[in-house]
């Protein structure tokens, strides 16, 4: 997943270059800190073309949120996708965070969505909807894996696995979050550790 390595070149529709710039720019410094015009000018769009393609800034910020997501879901869905058993599901997700963190080629400064949600306060949130159906999301992929981890017998046939998926959900974004705050890749290693421990209590 890199939310940055995106492509902006004239040759594209003028929609995906407003969307490829506005992905960027909020993640780099913010919805609030990031205008229209900035947008326009460096997606290189004409005004009017964005509004065709986007009534409002707000329009544009759902389209960037459900962007985001899918970007997660195809990350999260590699992962998955070659994990034969619940210790290298949590090896392989460690290693793509710390490829991430680590990479010379973009400004990584973690998960975007949950990034994008925390610039809002709860009492004022213009994208709940966004928000929810992302984290809904992934609890499904999650608990699709954990119900085939339980069809193979690697763990507990009584194991709640939306359960689990919420847990390990949590200590992902949570990990994420602490390092962005310390930059300490304690919060890292610790991650890995608390999945391993919570993956451990419906373990076979």
């Amino acid at each position: 997943m890199n939310s940055l390595e995106t492509q902006e070149s004239p040759s594209l529709s003028p929609k995906f270059r407003i969307l490829s710039t506005a992905k960027r720019l909020f993640y780099e410094q913010g919805y609030y800190h990031t205008g229209i015009n900035q947008i326009i000018k460096e997606s290189k769009s004409a005004k009017a073309s964005f509004y065709d393609h986007y009534p409002s800034k707000a329009d544009l910020g759902k389209s960037v949120i459900q962007n985001y997501s899918l970007e997660i879901q195809v990350w999260f869905r590699a992962i998955l996708k070659k994990s034969n058993n619940p210790e290298e599901f949590v090896n392989h997700l460690a290693d793509a965070i710390l490829l991430q963190t680590r990479s010379s080629e973009s400004i990584y400064h973690g998960c975007p969505v949950a990034i994008f949600s925390c610039q809002f306060p709860s009492s004022e949130e213009p994208f709940a909807t966004e928000f929810r159906q992302a984290i809904q999301q992934w609890e499904s992929m999650f608990s699709r894996f954990w119900e085939k981890m339980k069809s193979e017998e690697w763990i507990l046939p009584n194991t709640d696995v939306l359960g689990l998926s919420r847990d390990l959900i949590t200590l992902y974004e949570g990990a994420l979050m602490n390092w962005r705050l310390s930059q300490n890749m304690n919060y890292l290693e610790r991650m890995k550790e608390s999945m391993q421990e919570r993956i451990g209590r419906v373990r076979r």
